[in-house]
């Protein structure tokens, strides 16, 4: 076989993975699309919708203890648990009558949304070539911005049939009825079987590893990496459609049309990703996107201009590989035996501070100021603080074996 190129089972893999990771995007987005719909049916307040976000997102650092056990008992059966978890929680969703118990289904199917999705990409980074990991892994990326799009296009049709936003969230459990083609296709990676066999006092033993003098660096500039991109996203990407609904009288039908349009180019920018990712390296390719970030939410929330607000919020929809980008450099930082420990405490549990803090910020500040607009565009410029300490900490990964150490010099 040609170096770099997928035997069959890598070719099965990354379409499993990849359907999984269309429906993450569904989730991701589906309870900021509606949120207008399910301020106004349950009768409650924009504040309150934003302290719901917040809640939610607690779910995420939740997603840390089945990560933990990915490297114990395996990576396999950790996905299908969370992807049989995710599908039951977003049915259960649908039937909620309150904001209370909509609050309470959707924090569990959160925690193992973010298991899933992080066990995607540790599955596909350790099964395939390195000189097309980047690539790959922002490919899988790129299907949930197609997932993305669902709860935009289908908005307007949902309320229209009458079925509103529970329509949407008993669509998201498709994945259900796929169950058994992961149980029957989906292997444990060799990586993992070469480990030895590991207590759980030496299991606890390398955890704590991750914050010894010689990997702290490292774990830091993960943990930073997914802090900056959970904060800057909860700020300026899940707001957008009550801003623009609210603030700049959008009505359901614009915001389906330019959710679905940024979806698209979404879908783009993670193949961008992936491109800058394997040419001009993972620190690059990082620092690319959070300055580009920065400067798009600015513009989509300040501009008065529908024009300008657009393509301020297409341009940051064409920055959704950022995702990728974090989850591989997380993957080929740390070793096998810590390597979903390690994306557990980075993402889930210190990135996940960002997505559960910013939503409140964004109340707080949009009510202090008196708009949504004002406080966005602010809180979007904050995620530059901690770039000139991840260029200093962060190790080019480029090209990386997932079984050797990254020197910790290398830049």
């Amino acid at each position: 076989m040609a170096a770099g190129a997928l035997d069959t089972y890598q070719r099965r893999l990354f379409g499993l993975v990849s359907i999984a990771t269309f429906f993450e995007g569904f989730d991701t987005l589906v309870t900021t699309t509606v949120l207008h719909q399910l301020g106004a049916e349950l009768g409650v307040a924009n504040e309150a919708l934003f302290s719901m976000l917040s809640v939610i997102n607690v779910g995420a650092l939740l997603g840390f203890v089945p990560l933990a056990l990915a490297d114990r008992v395996g990576r396999r059966p950790t996905f299908l648990f969370a992807l049989a978890g995710y599908t039951l929680a977003c049915l259960a969703t649908a039937a909620t009558r309150t904001l209370g118990e909509f609050t309470a289904c959707q924090v569990v199917a959160r925690m193992f949304m973010v298991t899933e999705l992080a066990l995607a990409y540790v599955l596909l980074s350790e099964e395939m070539p390195a000189a097309r990991r980047g690539r790959l892994n922002a490919s899988m990326g790129a299907f949930a911005s197609v997932g993305a799009i669902v709860p935009a296009a289908l908005l307007s049709t949902s309320v229209e049939l009458g079925f509103g936003w529970r329509g949407l969230y008993a669509l998201g459990a498709a994945p259900i009825a796929l169950l058994p083609l992961y149980v029957a296709w989906l292997r444990e990676p060799p990586a993992f079987h070469r480990l030895e066999p590991r207590t759980p006092a030496r299991a606890l033993r390398e955890a704590a590893a991750l914050v010894a003098p010689a990997r702290w660096r490292r774990a830091a500039a993960a943990a930073l990496v997914w802090l900056s991109i959970n904060f800057w996203n909860a700020c300026a990407i899940f707001p957008f459609a009550l801003y623009a609904q609210q603030e700049r009288g959008f009505t359901p039908g614009d915001v389906s049309l330019w959710l679905t349009t940024g979806g698209v180019l979404q879908f783009a920018g993670y193949a961008m990703a992936g491109v800058a990712m394997d040419r001009f390296g993972r620190r690059r390719a990082l620092a690319c996107v959070l300055v580009l970030a920065a400067g798009a939410s600015a513009l989509a929330y300040l501009a008065h201009a529908r024009a300008l607000v657009v393509a301020g919020y297409l341009a940051m929809a064409s920055l959704g590989g950022m995702w990728s980008i974090a989850q591989t450099i997380t993957a080929e930082l740390f070793p096998t035996e810590l390597r979903a420990t390690a994306n557990g405490l980075a993402s889930n549990v210190v990135g996940r501070l960002g997505m559960i803090a910013a939503p409140g910020l964004v109340g707080a500040l949009g009510l202090r100021l008196g708009a949504t607009g004002p406080a966005v565009a602010l809180l979007g410029l904050a995620h530059l603080a901690v770039l000139p300490l991840l260029l200093r900490w962060l190790p080019e990964t480029r090209g990386a074996a997932l079984d050797a150490p990254v020197t910790a010099g290398r830049h």
